[in-house]
Parts: C-alpha cells; sequence; structure tokens
C-alpha cells in the first residue's frame, strides 16, 4: 500500500497550497488564490495534489488547455478556451519535508496518464529555479525559440514533450 495518494485538487486544499505556493518560490513571486484557481477551474482533472497517509498536502500540480502558440505569462488569471489538444503545465510544487519521497515523480507520472487517456497531444511549461534536468527526465525538451515574460525569473526554459 502506497504512503502517497495522488488525486485531483479539491475546494479544502486551497489554504494548504497557498502556503506550500510560498514555500517553495524563492526566485518567482507567489500568485495569486485567483489567478491559481482559474488554472484549475479550466481543468479540474489535470490539477493534482499528493497527500501522505495523514493527509498532510506535500505537493501540488496545475496544467491546463493552452491553445495558443505562445506561452503564458504569471500572474495573469486564465479565461476558458474552447477546445485544444495541449496542456499548458503551469505549476509543480513539492515541499522540501517531501525531497526525496517521489511526490514530483508522482504528480508528473498521473499527468501524463490523465492527458494521453484526454488525448492531449502536447504538453508545454516553462521551467524555472534551475528545473530543466527534473524535466529532461520525462522527456521535456527545450523550445529554443519560445518567448519568455521577465514574471519567470533568472533563467526560465520553455520545453515541451510531444506525448
Amino acid at each position: 500500500m502506497s504512503l502517497l495518494s495522488i488525486e485531483p485538487i479539491t475546494e479544502a486544499a486551497w489554504p494548504q497550497i497557498l502556503a506550500l505556493q510560498a514555500e517553495c518560490y524563492q526566485e518567482v513571486a507567489p500568485e495569486s488564490e485567483a489567478v491559481l484557481r482559474s488554472k484549475w477551474r479550466a481543468s479540474p482533472a489535470t490539477c493534482l495534489q499528493c497527500r501522505d497517509r495523514g493527509g498532510a498536502l506535500l505537493g501540488y500540480l496545475l496544467s491546463h488547455p493552452w491553445p495558443h502558440a505562445g506561452l503564458p505569462a504569471l500572474h495573469r488569471e486564465y479565461e476558458i478556451a474552447g477546445p485544444c489538444d495541449r496542456l499548458y503545465l503551469h505549476d509543480l510544487a513539492v515541499s522540501p519535508r517531501a525531497h526525496g519521497l517521489g511526490v514530483g515523480k508522482g504528480l508528473v507520472a498521473a499527468l501524463l496518464d490523465r492527458a494521453r487517456a484526454q488525448r492531449f497531444a502536447r504538453i508545454s511549461l516553462v521551467s524555472v529555479q534551475g528545473s530543466e534536468g527534473f524535466w529532461a527526465r520525462f522527456g521535456f525538451r527545450p523550445l529554443h525559440r519560445a518567448e519568455l515574460c521577465a514574471s519567470y525569473g533568472d533563467a526560465p526554459r520553455a520545453m515541451a514533450l510531444e506525448l
């Protein structure tokens, strides 16, 4: 029996998600609750949380359909667009207390399973805080011509995975 549970984000999780976001990001300013919730409302089935057996939030992942050619800026609410075959992985945060437990790996694997089941063709993201190596292990590759806004902090890297 696994010690970790990965499920869709629920309404009750938001206070813990905001606290975890503030704990995890040093180079990028935390986003408002309204901004994060807009991603969740756009695609609740691709927004996941990971908890331990005691119910403590160890990590979360927010992703949503993204029909546009460019990549989104931070700190902007997402308006639900029509159907498309691409997802944007907006945020993955893992509690420092949970490093080494496979939380990030589990959340990404669960998202990939859901994305394939929903027939998404591509997932794009912006790697921040030196996380390119983590994403590369899942097959994400750099997007060399992508334009990124300054809201992503120092040395962001646009990446994508073809499913």
